[in-house]
């Protein structure tokens, strides 16, 4: 039986690295960080995300600074200082729900993108009109339309549907 290729993946996903070092990306890139939970999807991984606010590993190692502030947590939390709590949060934490949904200023990059983009194009299509297309031909003038309106209507008099139905020919202008 053949398992289906996600799972295959999951099983064992190696890469080689620059030297030719085969890395293997399995349940060890949580490498000495604790697992607290289930996660947004059940892979060992430290993930910030908005709809998910429980990540599966804490943000940062164990260390010699953060482990005797874990074996005070495990008593009352009342003998904690405000210090050692917001410690204890940005090792479990990247960042606060409040900075997460900061603006990061990334709009500023988008919008000029998009108008370095509509400038080239603005650009590209005055050069075009300028260097490439010929000139209009005169049936584009106004005057040239008119004179093919009164011709139009020279030539269709008497007719009873379109135009020369709206032409006053006595008074040699539109009707109302």
């Amino acid at each position: 039986m053949m398992l289906p290729r996600l799972a295959l993946r999951a099983v064992h996903t190696t890469s080689r690295l620059s030297g030719g070092q085969e890395f293997y990306w399995g349940p060890e890139k949580a490498a000495g960080r604790e697992l607290v939970g289930y996660g947004a999807n059940g892979d060992n991984i430290y993930q910030d995300r908005l709809d998910y606010w429980y990540p599966a590993i804490r943000f940062r190692k164990e260390d010699s600074v953060i482990a005797p502030i874990r074996a005070k947590e495990q008593a009352d939390w009342k003998n904690l200082s405000a210090e050692e709590k917001k410690l204890l949060y940005r090792y479990s934490f990247r960042q606060t729900l409040s900075e997460f949904e900061a603006p990061t200023g990334y709009w500023k990059v988008i919008g000029a993108v998009i108008l370095s983009v509509l400038g080239l194009c603005t650009y590209y299509a005055v050069l075009l009109n300028v260097y490439v297309y010929p000139e209009l031909p005169p049936t584009f003038q106004n005057e040239y339309k008119e004179a093919q309106v009164e011709r139009a209507l020279v030539l269709e008099k008497g007719q009873f549907l379109g135009a020369p139905v709206k032409y006053d020919y006595e008074n040699q202008k539109w009707k109302k």
